[in-house]
């Protein structure tokens, strides 16, 4: 029963790599992101995002192709950003049952791309009771120096990733009616060092934290109809908030507040009409605010150029401060697919 019905029918010769629950669950992956899990297939590179512009903490480039046209579906459904590429919704490790990756798309089930495709399939309840609660914790004590030689302004970079969460899943109807949920919480710090390479304002220099906060929720219910059909509905929600720079290291104001506000419902039926003839039936449902802000008084008091226009100083490759010109922007995208 569990998995039976979230298995998206991708070609067999589609598919090049099938990672399952096993190795999912012992992977020490960063931020615990669904989207590392590419790291383990050949031909595949994983760059990081940004918690201070859209959706997307990584990036995903198969066999070279660009990552923003990389199709991003969980359970069959479409969570890619239409507009600027990559994801527009984060998943936790947690809820990964397999994750598959298919270099070429020749099999329409995955969406029209020019490059690779990437599904998650979501975890499933059983006829047994089980749950867990965990929590990962990393600081800089934990952590790599993010430079080939330390900065003498910045030698030891604070950094903090706090990571509780919980999930639990059983039966509802024995052998007829399960249930998985999970919640999970990301509580982050880190800092940015700013540097100005003008003497006149070297004394602005100095170390800026950048937080991230971060709910990731998801439950999923699936029922056994019949020998011949199964169905299941899965229900996920992504709120996050960040704030920092979206390029390079200017001074905080003219940092972004990144504010996500992510929702998806799959549900899929799958029916088995004769001993030869299977249909799998898709119908997918996301909703995705962006907001990208300004700086204000809440996450940047007395900030030097609060408030006032983007200023740069001539001669200077990284002296900027005022309120940025890349904001403010916001998006409200509704996809319905079958």
């Amino acid at each position: 029963v569990e998995g039976a019905a979230s298995q998206v029918n991708f070609e067999s010769h589609t598919i090049d790599g099938v990672i399952t629950r096993q190795k999912i669950q012992d992977l020490p992956l960063n931020g615990r992101s669904f989207l590392q899990l590419a790291f383990l297939e050949p031909g595949v590179s994983v760059g990081s995002g940004t918690t201070s512009q859209y959706n997307s903490l990584f990036s995903v480039s198969v066999l070279g192709g660009s990552s923003d046209k990389t199709n991003i579906t969980v359970d069959g459904g479409n969570v890619r950003d239409p507009i600027n590429g990559n994801t527009s919704m984060n998943f936790s490790q947690e809820v990964v049952q397999e994750f598959q990756l298919s270099s070429n798309n020749f099999d329409l089930s995955p969406g029209i791309t020019s490059v690779g495709s990437l599904n998650l399939v979501s975890r499933t309840g059983s006829n047994e009771f089980h749950g867990s609660a965990y929590m990962f914790y990393r600081d800089n004590n934990m952590a790599a120096y993010p430079g080939l030689a330390r900065n003498p302004a910045n030698p030891d970079p604070f950094f903090v990733r706090r990571n509780p969460g919980i999930w639990v899943g059983g039966p509802l109807v024995k052998d007829r009616l399960f249930f998985f949920s999970n919640y999970e919480f990301n509580n982050q710090t880190q800092v940015f060092t700013v540097q100005p390479d003008l003497p006149s304002v070297r004394g602005l220099a100095g170390n800026f934290g950048s937080p991230y906060r971060g709910h990731l929720f998801s439950t999923r219910f699936d029922w056994r109809i019949s020998d011949k059909s199964t169905l299941f509905v899965r229900l996920s929600h992504d709120r996050n908030r960040g704030f920092g720079p979206s390029g390079g290291a200017p001074l905080p104001s003219n940092w972004l507040q990144n504010k996500n506000h992510s929702n998806q419902g799959v549900l899929g039926l799958t029916s088995t009409i004769t001993s030869t003839l299977v249909n799998d039936f898709r119908f997918n449902a996301t909703y995705w605010q962006n907001r990208n802000l300004f700086a204000d008084s809440t996450v940047c008091p007395n900030c030097l150029g609060l408030g006032f226009p983007q200023l740069t100083l001539v001669g200077s490759n990284n002296f900027t401060v005022g309120n940025t010109s890349n904001a403010t922007q916001g998006r409200d995208i509704r996809r319905f697919t079958f």
